[in-house]
């Protein structure tokens, strides 16, 4: 089993929803991405950071993409999520788990997906 970084609870701002009125203005969600250091052997005998996955530009990324356009579905924010991951990283799968505080009577609607590079163009 590869090893894994993981962003927990990533806070995204974006404006998302069926409904026009829903989509107005945004809202805070919640992201974790799970995703493959690249080498860990050499992560570990180099301490370089070119040897593993930039996790904060990866968040970076997570976090403008998530504002760049309005979405209607949760999995269409996560689609795309995976895709500017896979543009700016040599990652070769990422799984997304999307937190959405919409419903009054639960904690979060959450979506977990796992993307993989050769599946997702």
């Amino acid at each position: 089993m590869p090893a894994t970084l993981s962003i927990v609870d990533l806070r995204l701002s974006c404006h998302l929803g069926v409904p026009d009125l829903e989509r107005r203005r945004p809202q805070k969600l919640l992201c974790t991405a799970v995703f493959p250091v690249s080498s860990l052997a050499k992560a570990v005998a180099r301490d370089e950071l070119r040897h593993t996955v930039d996790y904060h530009a990866l968040s970076n990324v997570l976090q403008a993409e998530a504002r760049r356009i309005p979405r209607k579905l949760l999995e269409r924010l996560a689609t795309d999520l995976a895709r500017a991951a896979f543009r700016r990283f040599r990652i070769p799968w990422i799984e997304l788990e999307l937190k959405k505080f919409i419903l009054p009577q639960t904690r979060h609607v959450s979506l977990r997906v796992r993307f993989a590079r050769t599946n997702l163009r």
